[in-house]
């Protein structure tokens, strides 16, 4: 096991510590108007990593990286020095980011068309929606937590292949899916994570086709629409990536497109046809030939003897998101109500 996956002492509640982490976590909940899935376990995160959400729904939080520099900042009476107030101001952002990522549900990727949480374009999207929640938000946690003032500069985004793939990903879908570009971002973002192609292919469906596709077959078009649109997001980022490391490295985000519009130009037409031609009866699936030829490039597309270079590059820098964990999601959906508002202590 990696030390980004090792727990380190636990940091019980009635703690500086743990009252600051859940203030945090509680604020950014109000601002994102989504509940938490922090299950109220807080440990020491060991290691290089500034901390971790786990898939059981504990964090982890690196005392060096944030507890111990965002300290000074939130203790009354206490004077920050400049070094203090940017170092306080690094490890709220960090502890933002952090509570972000615990408001999305991580899903079952055991479940037929599931988008694996191990996969490049999960996490693509994941640290993409934080980080850009986290440059939006974080400046206005730290004012409802501190009266100190925090040097809370957006800077550079931490995942820039990231943060523009997933723009270059889900604006050309707005027209596609008929809905707004905020509003896509919206859905796909507060949707589980194994989900998230899912729920876009089925705003496909609903916009080209309403009703003319049955219950029964939209699983089968759930995985044919969604497994190109997986790759695309994969070929933005690795192209990205490259276009920022390698000069001169020109973009292909076409390709992929085209092949997601292909198969959603067989999908339609299909359907369609047979509506024209047999107002009202029950239409057949897409045929099996169809489908084959999709279910044959999703099980080559992750084998490690055609796995892209770009990509394995790329999950390196997903340092502490990437380790596999078991799922131990609630099957009721309840979480505690574990977050309670901050008190800042008095100068010892």
């Amino acid at each position: 096991m990696t030390a980004y996956v090792e727990r380190g002492p636990k940091i019980p509640p009635g703690t500086w510590e743990f009252d600051w982490v859940s203030s945090v976590v509680a604020e950014v909940a109000a601002y994102a108007e989504r509940p938490s899935h922090w299950n109220g376990e807080l440990y020491e995160q060991t290691g290089p990593a500034a901390g971790r959400y786990h898939r059981d729904g504990g964090l982890t939080i690196s005392r060096a990286h944030v507890l111990e520099p965002a300290r000074p900042a939130y203790t009354s009476g206490h004077s920050l020095t400049s070094d203090e107030a940017f170092a306080a101001a690094g490890a709220t952002q960090l502890m933002v980011f952090q509570a972000r990522l615990s408001l999305s549900e991580f899903g079952d990727d055991g479940e037929p068309g599931a988008t694996a949480l191990s996969s490049l374009e999960d996490q693509v999207l994941e640290l993409a929606f934080a980080e850009r929640f986290t440059q939006r938000y974080a400046g206005w946690v730290a004012e409802k937590l501190t009266d100190q003032a925090l040097p809370m500069h957006s800077g550079a985004p931490a995942y820039p292949a990231y943060t523009t793939a997933t723009e270059q990903f889900l604006r050309p879908l707005s027209a596609t899916t008929g809905i707004a570009p905020g509003q896509l971002r919206d859905l796909v973002e507060r949707t589980e994570r194994t989900q998230r192609f899912a729920v876009i292919a089925d705003r496909v469906l609903d916009h080209h086709l309403g009703g003319l596709v049955p219950d029964a077959h939209r699983s089968e078009l759930r995985q044919y629409l969604s497994a190109p649109l997986r790759r695309r997001l994969r070929d933005l980022a690795t192209d990205e990536h490259r276009r920022l490391v390698e000069p001169g490295w020109e973009l292909i985000w076409g390709s992929q497109s085209a092949e997601f519009d292909g198969n959603l130009h067989a999908v339609t037409t299909h359907y369609t046809s047979w509506s024209a031609a047999h107002p009202g009866e029950q239409p057949p699936a897409l045929p099996n030939r169809v489908l084959a030829r999709e279910e044959d490039d999703q099980r080559g597309e992750w084998s490690s003897g055609t796995r892209d270079l770009g990509t394995a590059e790329l999950q390196k820098f997903l340092g502490s998101y990437t380790g596999a964990s078991p799922h131990t999601r609630r099957r009721d959906g309840i979480h505690p109500d574990n977050v309670v508002r901050f008190r800042s202590p008095e100068v010892e």
